[in-house]
């Protein structure tokens, strides 16, 4: 079937047009330059510079309870991993910690889970049982929900009961830090 000439001239100018309007400018009539950037900032949503009270504890909260027993001594090295968001006397646990263990108990399941190279990662919210701070506190209790998940090396995963922890977080120039934590 061959195209009349009207129809593949239509088809080119239509192609003209739409392509003429892809490098117009930004809108504001100037001179087509962008305001945009070519800057490639890293933001990060877990600087705790960056972070609230709320997201200090629960972010510290899921660094703590998720374990990694296959390659982790004990659950002190969760607490490691943890340290960009603690301070006071938990930060200088983890700091005077050299390398042992900072005092955490072990869990009765880390050989089970040790010995099958399971994972448990833990997801935290704010609990409705967060007492109520004064605007304008520097040191602040959350109450945080924790939900741990067994990653089992099979494929399969085990929601474990969720736990209500207590939170002190404490301002300081750099941000928010947890500087304490209890099971309730």
């Amino acid at each position: 079937m061959r195209m009349s000439k009207k129809v593949v001239i239509a088809g080119l100018l239509a192609a003209t047009a739409a392509l003429a309007g892809c490098g117009s400018s930004n809108g504001d009539g100037g001179d087509g330059e962008h305001g945009g950037s070519d800057d490639h900032a890293h933001i990060d949503p877990y600087d705790p510079a960056h972070l609230d009270e709320v997201g200090t504890a629960t972010t510290a909260m899921e660094t703590i309870l998720s374990w990694q027993p296959a390659v982790d001594e004990s659950k002190s090295d969760a607490l490691r991993r943890a340290r960009p968001w603690l301070g006071g006397d938990l930060a200088a646990t983890v700091d005077n910690d050299n390398g042992g263990a900072t005092g955490i108990r072990p869990d009765r399941d880390w050989s089970a889970w040790k010995e099958s190279g399971d994972a448990l990662t833990a997801s935290c919210t704010k609990a409705e049982t967060t007492p109520a701070a004064p605007e304008g506190m520097r040191t602040v209790v959350i109450d945080v929900s924790c939900r741990q998940t067994v990653l089992h090396a099979a494929g399969s995963s085990t929601n474990l009961a969720a736990q209500t922890w207590r939170t002190t977080i404490t301002r300081t120039d750099d941000g928010w830090r947890l500087t304490d934590y209890r099971y309730q």
